[in-house]
């Protein structure tokens, strides 16, 4: 039967088993009594079910060639793709729709033998390529750039080539992240040092906090960070942590310098009076000995002695008053003193030096320290003053240069230097005026509640001069855009003088043609 084909032998099997079958049903149907009515009814039943039998194994097995030719198309395609990602030639024949001379289960058997060195190929490219990916996601989002979408593809193509270019991205992205790295842990040292030189307390600011915890010791005894990623306590390697630590450095060391500053004037006034009121170096010595770092409670002990030694002051009356009343005379021009409350000041106008004593100078050490306290206290107020008097002579400038269309002439660098200014002044403009402007509206009404006074500047309360300059600033721009308007105004004139009359007629009597006008 194996050796038939299939219709024959069907055909022959059939043939004797529907001859046994119709002489057992006439045995059976006599035996029963049928009658050929009945016997029609029963035998077109079993041909319908016969029939169904037939129809549902071709069925059957048309499912498997379909199934056969979907796993052979998935093949084919996996061919195909492999091939193409991993730049090699597929032969034509195995990607054909039919393959003459092929069964089914021969196509798919030979597509099979063919993937298998394929896929292993590209199962080692794919994992390459995907730790690379993997590697270069991480860092560039450590590092807070964008990675470039031809980095984020790793299934077009396998080949040698790709890889390799992955690899020197790969190399390229480890050269940023450590030189970035580097720079983050100098920076953060830094600001450990300064903060620690100036006893600073890390809880009081996130930045310091994270700056505090950023850095530990590695087994080499170098230093690394705790994490590439920006955390509570760690600054990571982002894109504005350089400027983030630049700037605090900045701030850390300004203020170093200030303290450094304001401790050299105490020291300074400390060794003076030591050396006036030949103070016991024993006593010089102890007080140094007691004094370390740039920490407030230096600054504190600083100030302390300073009382110390003016409550000291018995001997050498008449100079030290003379010298106490320079200083107040220069102390009155820093705090822009008014000259009633100058003359309110009755120790500094006695003249009779009989009664110059202990007292006196005492009142005139103290009215320097109140002086010295008031000029304390106008520092940060004169220090907002200053900044916005920058920006707003910035603002001015900024104006004048939007006004000159000749600097956009500029090529090269030049012009993106000189937008790469103007947008930094813009910003500083919008950002900062507003900010510093609000804040010293606040500490000026602050000073006036506090002192009972409006704070002067140059000789005038700074709060009638905001509001004059405001109001400047005001007309100043009507007037440009009246200016803007006037200009159009003149433009659209001479465009209607110049083409105005040209339909008149000429001195022939004939029309004039109208000029034609450029677009340009």
């Amino acid at each position: 039967m194996i050796l038939l084909s299939p219709s024959r032998t069907i055909a022959d099997s059939l043939t004797a088993l529907a001859s046994s079958t119709a002489q057992q049903l006439e045995h059976v149907w006599d035996e029963v009594g049928y009658n050929p009515e009945e016997r029609a009814s029963q035998l077109s039943d079993l041909l319908r079910q016969f029939r169904n039998l037939c129809d549902d194994k071709i069925s059957e097995e048309r499912g498997v060639a379909e199934t056969f030719r979907a796993e052979i198309k998935d093949a084919q395609e996996e061919l195909q793709q492999t091939g193409k990602a991993l730049k090699q030639l597929v032969e034509p024949q195995l990607l054909r729709d039919t393959m003459t001379g092929y069964s089914l289960t021969d196509q798919l058997a030979a597509l099979e033998q063919a993937l298998e060195g394929l896929r292993k190929a590209a199962e080692m490219a794919r994992q390459d390529l995907t730790e690379c990916r993997e590697y270069l996601m991480e860092a560039h989002e450590a590092l807070g750039l964008e990675l470039e979408e031809q980095w984020t593809d790793i299934e077009s193509d396998w080949t040698v080539e790709r890889r390799e270019a992955f690899h020197v991205k790969v190399a390229e992205t480890k050269q940023n992240v450590s030189t970035r790295t580097v720079a983050v842990v100098g920076l953060v040292q830094d600001c450990q040092h300064l903060m620690h030189e100036l006893r600073i307390d890390a809880e009081e600011s996130p930045l310091d906090c994270r700056i505090a915890g950023s850095v530990v010791r590695a087994k080499d005894d170098t230093y690394m960070l705790t994490s590439r990623l920006e955390t509570d306590t760690c600054v990571g390697i982002g894109s504005n942590v350089l400027e983030d630590l630049s700037h605090r450095a900045a701030q850390l060391t300004s203020e170093r310098k200030l303290r450094k500053t304001r401790l050299q004037e105490i020291g300074t006034e400390i060794g003076t009076l030591w050396e006036k009121l030949r103070v016991p170096e024993d006593e010089q010595r102890k007080f140094t000995q007691g004094v370390q770092g740039l920490g407030n409670d230096t600054m504190f002990k600083g100030e302390e002695e300073l009382l110390r030694l003016h409550k000291l002051k018995g001997d050498m009356l008449g100079k030290l008053v003379v010298e106490a009343r320079e200083r107040i005379a220069d102390l009155w021009d820093e705090t822009n003193t008014p000259p009633e409350q100058q003359r309110s000041f009755t120790p500094y106008w006695e003249e009779t030096e009989a009664l110059w004593n202990d007292e006196l100078l005492d009142k005139h050490d103290d009215y320097v320290f109140v002086l010295e306290g008031r000029l304390e206290q106008m520092k940060p107020i004169l220090r907002i003053i200053g900044r916005r008097e920058e920006i707003l002579e910035e603002r001015m400038e900024y104006e004048e240069l939007q006004q000159n269309s000749d600097r956009l002439k500029q090529r090269g660098a030049a012009l993106t230097k000189q937008l790469m200014r103007e947008e930094k002044m813009a910003k500083r403009i919008k950002r900062e005026l507003p900010k510093l402007s609000s804040t010293l509206v606040d500490k000026l009404q602050e000073w006036k509640t506090e002192h009972g006074e409006d704070f002067s500047c140059g000789g005038q309360i700074y709060l009638e001069e905001m509001e004059r300059q405001e109001e400047e600033w005001k007309l100043y721009k009507e007037n440009e855009v009246k200016a803007k308007l006037m200009k159009k105004q003149e433009e659209r004139t001479k465009v209607e003088n110049r083409f105005g009359g040209q339909h008149k007629k000429g001195a022939s009597g004939k029309t004039k043609k109208p000029l034609a006008v450029s677009n340009r």
